[in-house]
């Protein structure tokens, strides 16, 4: 199945995983509309993909305002002001919008005795304040059907860094209410719009290796071993085997999941976020066993 005629936006799309998404979406047929905030790199990244990229910031409200008028103009869409809560047909244009901007911060900010406030505004400007500023100015855009899929992570429900974790938690939360909003409407169109988070374990990722050099928690640098406590599948992703995932996502092949759904990603494997925890206790179970423990080790404390 081609993805011709598909128009697709991706932020946070000038490094990372996101890069290999635009890459597939664009070689199956789609349109892809990517954004950053590095302008060099993401018109280098375009060039690549054979993708158009227009600079946001998307912690900025206006930035965003002024990303979605953008791709708007991009694909066509006209005869309405992007802000307006009642777009005309002509504005919806778009299949799939992708939030996938996210940021780390110092690792050493997250610590209670060191904690800086600005880290805190940081964070959740980029992973939670971007995902609402995209939902207020993507909504219009969004054609019959269209979906928004949020980058979460499974970080959401571990103890692990506490402000990006937080922070992907809101995600989880805002999927599963603006899921509800749009069911709940009286618009049609807002009725068949879908809004689902994918929650990756553990990818080789621009984002992991900055976590690499923070060695957070005494992990190490070596992806193989933080796999070993993060991923049920015990190893880690590549951004090629979730730009499959997303590519099958596209393409419909996702209709387990229902409007709302936090979806955990494992390298080439999707389920459930609620089944992560128990999937990590048969890894970490089976791993003592191959090890020959007589217990096995807690993975995610």
């Amino acid at each position: 199945m081609s993805l011709e005629g598909k128009n697709i936006i991706i932020t946070g799309a000038t490094s990372g995983i996101a890069v290999a998404w635009a890459a597939v979406l664009s070689k199956e047929g789609a349109s892809v509309f990517i954004g950053g905030r590095r302008e060099e790199k993401g018109l280098e990244v375009a060039k690549q993909t054979n993708s158009t990229f227009h600079q946001v910031d998307v912690a900025s409200e206006e930035s965003n305002k002024d990303f979605f008028a953008a791709a708007m103009t991009h694909f066509g869409g006209g005869g309405s002001d992007v802000v307006s809560s009642e777009p005309n047909n002509n504005c919806c244009c778009v299949d799939f919008i992708f939030l996938n901007a996210g940021v780390l911060g110092n690792l050493e900010d997250h610590h209670v005795t060191t904690l800086d406030v600005k880290t805190y505004d940081y964070i959740f400007g980029v992973n939670v304040r971007g995902i609402i500023s995209g939902l207020k100015y993507g909504t219009p855009l969004l054609r019959q059907n269209g979906s928004f899929v949020f980058t979460s992570s499974v970080s959401s429900i571990l103890p692990v860094a506490p402000l990006y974790s937080a922070s992907k938690a809101a995600v989880d939360s805002l999927t599963r209410s603006y899921a509800k909003q749009f069911v709940d409407s009286d618009d049609e169109r807002l009725q068949s719009l879908s809004v689902y988070s994918i929650n990756p374990a553990w990818y080789f990722s621009e984002m992991t290796d900055f976590a690499m050099e923070g060695n957070h928690k005494g992990w190490g640098n070596q992806h193989s071993v933080v796999a070993q406590i993060l991923n049920p599948c015990q190893r880690p992703g590549t951004a090629e085997e979730l730009a499959k995932t997303i590519k099958e996502m596209v393409k419909g092949n996702f209709l387990p999941y229902k409007s709302g759904a936090n979806i955990c990603v494992d390298a080439d494997a999707h389920f459930p976020l609620d089944e992560y925890l128990s999937r990590m206790e048969t890894a970490a179970a089976a791993a003592a066993v191959a090890a020959g423990q007589q217990e096995p080790v807690d993975t995610v404390k």
